[in-house]
């Protein structure tokens, strides 16, 4: 039997890490394959694989038998709902791998017609989404809701780096769960390919900085105080005061560089590390 895979619903499966494709691969060589993969049944001549896509790669690559079990679903979403409540299900789902699932099912839950959102009679409202799911999972509402920032901030990145959600998921790759969640906050989050880690950091420090008013607040503290001790150069006697001094102006022009990314903040910056240069190798004490 060809069995379709299809990719939109791969999304919903748990990713293995190398180590444990590897354990998988000896389990299933030294016992077969003893249970069955799960297919939607979408018509008589379509079989599209919704569980089992690491035991199905593996059997096929070993000659390896396989059952398979087959369901039926009204729609594709109806098939994504059964696979999130099936990974929900499983036992070896670490917790940042179960917030992503929790998200996703808020997600989806909050966004159906109606939902747990429903409108009762008389204008009184029914049961919260993550309410019910709070009590589902035995957490709190705010953990649901914070499920829900880190699996869209997940799912953002993974738009044009599939490859970080990957790593994301399998814990390879490291990124902070609270910038996930900020990333989930934002109404808009560039979709474009990241270098590297820092590369990704970095757009999360200018997100941060545009839609922290704390932040933007320090940076123009910071500015502020820049200006004023330009005024009042003439005050600083000492070499240690005066490198104090360009210390201050050097972080502020880096700022402007990171957050403006315009020739202008780089040209000013430059210009301050010349006369730092200049400072530095002066030979005065």
């Amino acid at each position: 039997m060809n069995l379709i895979i299809s990719e939109e619903l791969k999304q919903f499966i748990t990713p293995l890490s190398n180590e444990e494709k590897g354990m998988l691969r000896l389990s299933l060589l030294n016992e077969g394959c003893r249970e069955p993969l799960i297919v939607w049944r979408k018509s008589d001549k379509e079989r599209i694989l919704i569980d089992g896509h690491n035991r199905n790669t593996i059997c096929i690559e070993n000659d390896i038998p396989f059952e398979v079990k087959e369901l039926v679903f009204k729609s594709k979403e109806e098939v994504k709902d059964w696979m999130i409540n099936n990974q929900l299900g499983r036992r070896n789902l670490n917790p940042d791998q179960m917030s992503y699932y929790r998200g996703l099912k808020y997600e989806r839950l909050k966004q159906k017609k109606g939902g747990y959102e429903r409108v009762l009679s008389k204008g009184q409202s029914g049961p919260l989404t993550a309410d019910v799911l709070a009590k589902e999972f035995n957490v709190s509402e705010k953990t649901i809701k914070r499920d829900a920032l880190y699996a869209r901030g997940i799912d953002l990145i993974g738009r044009s780096n599939p490859e970080f959600k990957f790593g994301i998921m399998t814990g390879s790759m490291k990124v902070k769960k609270n910038d996930l969640q900020f990333i989930g906050s934002v109404d808009s989050f560039p979709k474009r390919k990241f270098k590297n880690l820092a590369d990704l950091d970095n757009e999360i420090d200018i997100l941060r900085k545009q839609h922290d008013p704390k932040l933007k607040g320090r940076e123009e503290r910071m500015a502020k105080a820049v200006e004023i001790l330009q005024e009042k150069d003439s005050l600083f006697k000492s070499f240690e005061e005066r490198i104090v001094h360009k210390k201050a102006q050097l972080v502020s022009g880096i700022n402007a560089c990171i957050k403006n990314r315009d020739k202008e903040s780089v040209k000013e910056l430059k210009g301050l590390m010349r006369d730092f240069e200049k400072m530095i190798l002066s030979g005065e004490k």
